[in-house]
């Protein structure tokens, strides 16, 4: 029979005690000056910037009266229609066609409605509806206008729906939505050709933060800054 002497039975209690005193300490913190380190050297992957592009719509005489701007981003395109000098008020049809040429000076060159799934023409919000209907566009008395249109029907980037290579075309009259295959919107009136990339070096300003540009804003443009555009 193995004997435990007083001294190592004493012992016994206190050591069962730092054992258990042990087991239950919380792992050590990092230091803050860690975790930031850590974090510094995570690379963070940055947001894909949307796709441009743009188109200036000229009048057969070569008279500039406005720009389109189409911004592709999460899947969806936005078509912004900025009108600043036609010379008729009302209401016109606007829309993009499948070919990017813009021939005065009727500008029938441009050929039909882009309109790559082959269904009827109709305005938004019907679907289906061409890739290239925009509806109508309203003129004012001073010949400006302005349009904003998001949809899944276009594309910026390489694809079948892709509107780069295309035209845009305003048309002299309004488009009833139902006439087929044109919405009877009548004449040509001023063509543009759809290019990749912004417009005289504006691409990502938009009609409101030209409109919030002023004099002041205007003349901190320099020409060095001009020149690097």
């Amino acid at each position: 029979m193995t004997r435990v002497s007083p001294l190592h039975a004493a012992a016994l209690p206190l050591a069962l005690v730092a054992l258990a005193a042990f087991a239950c300490t919380p792992p050590a913190e990092e230091a803050p000056e860690e975790v930031a380190a850590i974090e510094e050297e995570m690379p963070i992957e940055p947001e894909p910037a949307p796709s441009t592009a743009t188109a200036t719509l000229t009048t057969a005489d070569g008279t500039e009266v406005g720009t389109a701007t189409f911004t592709q981003e999460n899947g969806q395109t936005t078509a912004s229609f900025h009108l600043t000098s036609v010379a008729a008020p009302g209401t016109h049809g606007i829309h993009v066609h499948e070919n990017g040429e813009c021939t005065p000076p009727d500008f029938t060159s441009a050929g039909g409605h882009f309109n790559p799934a082959g269904v009827d023409h109709a305005c938004p919000p019907t679907t289906p509806r061409h890739a290239g209907d925009f509806g109508n566009l309203e003129i004012a008395e001073d010949g400006s206008g302005h349009l904003d249109i998001t949809t899944d029907l276009i594309t910026v980037e390489d694809g079948p729906n892709s509107v780069v290579g295309k035209a845009v075309i305003l048309h002299g009259g309004q488009d009833d939505c139902t006439t087929q295959p044109t919405g009877d919107a009548g004449a040509r009136l001023a063509c543009g050709v759809i290019e990749s990339g912004g417009a005289d070096g504006m691409n990502g300003m938009d009609h409101d933060d030209m409109e919030g540009m002023d004099d002041d804003g205007m003349e901190g443009m320099d020409d060095d800054g001009m020149d690097d555009e």
